[in-house]
């Protein structure tokens, strides 16, 4: 825009400025540029807020998905610890019950014992036997069995009422071999529970 000095008494004319008012397409166009503006903003705080959500819930989470992590890391070891005690508890009572059965039936017929016997005796025949110590019960079939065995004529045979029905000792030089009922179940239960422990 340009301007000129009037000199003196020449006035210049008033100019009327025109009024200028925005279209209705200019205000439309705004509008619709302001809720353009409004809904992008509205979609990035709503993205930006469930960004910050999920990883506040995941922080929260975390130490509890942890913790039940190791809660079944400690369960599937308690189980093997569970089942590991119950098998050697079955084992003692599978014993327990076959003790039962034994000395019932060495009650019943001391004839039972002879197996146990013989496999003693077989064992020792290299070894100085010099004692045999049984229940008085016993006495007969223990002698009936050496000396089928082919054991010697000086074998020393002392019936000992302080031992129980089962149990029969093989005393020799080199110690006292234990032939008893008990004695070979509670070496049985060793030999299984150490094979469940492998």
């Amino acid at each position: 825009m340009s301007s000129k000095i009037v000199p003196g008494d020449q006035s210049a004319a008033p100019v009327l400025w025109k009024i200028v008012t925005p279209s209705s397409d200019t205000k439309t166009n705004s509008r619709a540029e302001l809720q353009r503006a409004v809904d992008q903003a509205r979609h990035e705080a709503y993205a930006e807020g469930l960004t910050a959500g999920r990883q506040q819930t995941e922080e929260q989470v975390r130490p509890a998905v942890a913790g039940l992590a190791q809660a079944l890391l400690s369960l599937a070891s308690l189980r093997e610890d569970i089942r590991e005690q119950t098998n050697q508890e079955l084992v003692r009572l599978a014993i327990s019950i076959a003790g039962r059965i034994i000395h019932r039936e060495v009650s019943i017929d001391p004839d039972a014992l002879s197996g146990l016997v013989k496999a003693a005796y077989l064992k020792l025949q290299s070894r100085e036997l010099n004692r045999v110590r049984m229940h008085p019960t016993l006495e007969a079939l223990v002698r009936k069995i050496l000396e089928q065995s082919g054991s010697p004529k000086n074998l020393v045979m002392t019936p000992d009422p302080s031992l129980a029905p089962g149990e029969v000792l093989f005393e020799t030089s080199q110690g006292i071999l234990d032939a008893s009922v008990d004695t070979q179940l509670r070496e049985i239960e060793r030999g299984l529970i150490d094979r469940l422990e492998r």
